[in-house]
C-alpha cells in the first residue's frame, strides 16, 4: 500500500494540473470572445429601462438587423453623472432615458442632432426641435376603475372634474411628492389649470382620498381588490394588471392627461453615426413595441404611424398640451407647495 502512495500523489498532481489548465483555457477563451465582441461593430447604450428589457432589446435588434448593440442598465442618478464627466473622452454612444434626463444632457452639450423620415413621425411635442433627442414611448396617467363601480357610474366618469361628482367615491391616489412621475402629473395639471384652480381642485379631491400611495402599484391593487372605486395611476402599471385579468377598467380622461416620456439621444462620443441612426430608427418600430409587451412593459408609442393603446371605451389618449418648461428644482418646489397647502394644509 505504501508503495502506491507516491503513484497516487503523482496522479492527483497531474489531474490537478489538467483541471487548472482547463480552467485557465476557458478563461482565456472567454477573454478572447469578449475582446472579439468588443472589436466588432457595435454600439454602447446606457438605458434606464429595466435590465430584462434592455437585454431583450439587444437580442431583438441583432435578430432584426444582424448588428450588435450593448445596452447597459443605468439609474437616472448614474445618467446624470455624465454631465459632470462631460470633458471625458469616453462615454456611451447613445442614451435611452426619460425626457428630463435627455434635456439635462442636451443642455450640457452631450448630445448630437439626428433627424430622419422615421423620427419625423414623432410629433413636435415629443422631441427636441433641433433633433438632439427624440421621444420613443410615453406613459399617460389614467383612471383605473373597479368593474363594479364602472357598471354603476362608468358613464359619468369622463373628465378630472367628474372625480368630484360622487360624494361616496373612494379614491386611490398617488402621493404627488413621492415620485418624478407623480410630480410630473402635478406640474402638468398646474400648468394647464393655474395655481389657484389647482389648489381648489386638489383640496376638494382630498376628501375622497383614503390614503396616498408612494408608488403606483398599490393604487391599482386597491382598485382591483375592491378597496377603492377609482384610482389615478400610470397606464403601464394599470395595463400590467389588466393583462393579468384583474377586474378593472382603464379610462383616459377625455379632457386630457399628463404623460411621462421616454426617448433617445445620440451622444457626442458616438463615432459610428450610421449604426446609431439605424438603432434610433429601429427603436420607433413595431418590432420594439412587441418586445416591450413581451416584457410586460405597456408603454404607448410616440410615433404617429404606430398603433396606440385604446382604453376601456375604445378611446385614444388625449394629452395635455403642456410645454414642460419646469426644471428639476421647479418640480420639487411645486411638490413642496402641494405638501404644505394641500396634503397637510399648513399654508393658505
Amino acid at each position: 500500500m505504501k508503495k502506491n502512495i507516491p503513484l497516487l500523489a503523482v496522479i492527483c498532481f497531474v489531474l490537478a494540473v489538467l483541471w487548472f489548465s482547463n480552467v485557465l483555457l476557458e478563461q482565456q477563451q472567454e477573454q478572447k470572445a469578449e475582446e472579439a465582441y468588443r472589436s466588432e461593430q457595435h454600439l454602447v447604450v446606457y438605458s434606464d429601462m429595466p435590465a430584462d428589457v434592455n437585454n431583450a432589446l439587444a437580442r431583438a435588434f441583432y435578430g432584426d438587423t444582424g448588428m450588435r448593440v450593448q445596452i447597459e442598465t443605468r439609474t437616472d442618478e448614474q445618467l446624470q453623472t455624465l454631465v459632470a464627466d462631460a470633458a471625458s473622452v469616453h462615454g456611451p454612444d447613445l442614451i435611452i432615458a426619460s425626457e428630463p434626463i435627455l434635456k439635462n444632457l442636451q443642455q450640457a452639450a452631450l448630445l448630437q442632432p439626428y433627424t430622419s423620415v422615421t423620427t419625423g413621425t414623432v410629433p413636435a411635442s415629443f422631441k427636441d426641435a433641433n433633433g438632439y433627442w427624440t421621444g420613443l414611448w410615453y406613459n399617460p396617467m389614467v383612471f383605473v376603475v373597479s368593474r363594479d363601480y364602472y357598471q354603476r357610474r362608468g358613464d359619468q366618469l369622463e373628465t378630472w372634474d367628474d372625480l368630484l361628482t360622487d360624494p361616496n367615491l373612494v379614491l386611490a391616489f398617488p402621493d404627488l411628492a413621492a415620485t418624478d412621475l407623480a410630480g410630473d402629473f402635478l406640474c402638468s395639471y398646474v400648468e394647464m389649470s393655474g395655481t389657484e384652480a389647482s389648489s381648489r381642485y386638489f383640496k376638494a379631491l382630498q376628501t375622497h382620498v383614503a390614503s396616498y400611495a408612494k408608488s403606483m402599484t398599490p393604487i391599482v391593487r386597491r382598485v382591483a381588490a375592491g378597496e377603492a372605486d377609482v384610482g389615478v395611476a400610470d397606464a403601464a402599471t394599470a395595463r400590467q394588471y389588466l393583462n393579468d385579468k384583474a377586474p378593472i377598467i382603464v379610462l383616459y380622461p377625455e379632457n386630457g392627461t399628463s404623460y411621462w416620456l421616454y426617448g433617445s439621444g445620440i451622444t457626442k462620443w458616438c463615432s459610428d453615426k450610421n449604426l446609431s441612426y439605424l438603432f434610433t430608427d429601429w427603436l420607433l418600430s413595431r418590432s420594439v413595441l412587441g418586445v416591450l409587451h413581451e416584457q410586460h412593459l405597456f408603454l404607448t408609442s410616440a410615433s404617429d404611424v404606430l398603433p396606440k393603446e385604446l382604453d376601456g371605451r375604445n378611446m385614444y389618449p388625449v394629452l395635455f398640451p403642456v410645454r414642460k418648461l419646469y426644471t428639476d428644482q421647479g418640480r420639487r418646489n411645486i411638490q413642496d407647495w402641494w405638501i404644505k397647502t394641500i396634503r397637510f394644509g399648513k399654508e393658505p
